[in-house]
């Protein structure tokens, strides 16, 4: 999550929000994916004075955090690439509103359900 936000921050030349922190990893098409050890990273992140966390919603019921931790820190969960950037990109510019549609127009032209099945072979003429 965090390289491909860095990627299209620095593509798109829109800033990202340094004082949140995210933990997860991406597919191919855009889905967050869940990872190992939450609870410590959240707390690491809470140690270091990071207020707000992205972790994948996959995560959220292995996250337990100590209760010296709750209300520290704000755990936000995400499911797709266009959550992460909503919440990492700075701002509500004209130019990331843009970069989120783009990102939804593209997701939306290469998703294909199982029922769609695979692609169909061309036959030329």
């Amino acid at each position: 999550m965090s390289i491909a936000t860095a990627v299209i921050s620095a593509l798109e030349g829109v800033p990202v929000d340094q004082s949140l922190a995210m933990t997860g990893s991406l597919s191919v098409r855009g889905t967050v994916l869940p990872v190992g050890g939450v609870t410590a990273k959240v707390e690491a992140a809470a140690d270091s004075g990071i207020k707000r966390v992205l972790v994948p919603e996959d995560n959220i019921d292995d996250l337990v955090l100590e209760a010296r931790y709750r209300g520290m820190i704000e755990v936000i969960p995400v499911r797709t690439l266009r959550d992460v950037l909503k919440y990492a990109l700075v701002g509500q510019t004209a130019q990331k509103e843009s970069l989120l549609e783009r990102l939804a127009a593209m997701v939306h032209a290469t998703s294909r359900t199982p029922s769609d099945g695979p692609p169909r072979p061309t036959v030329n003429s």
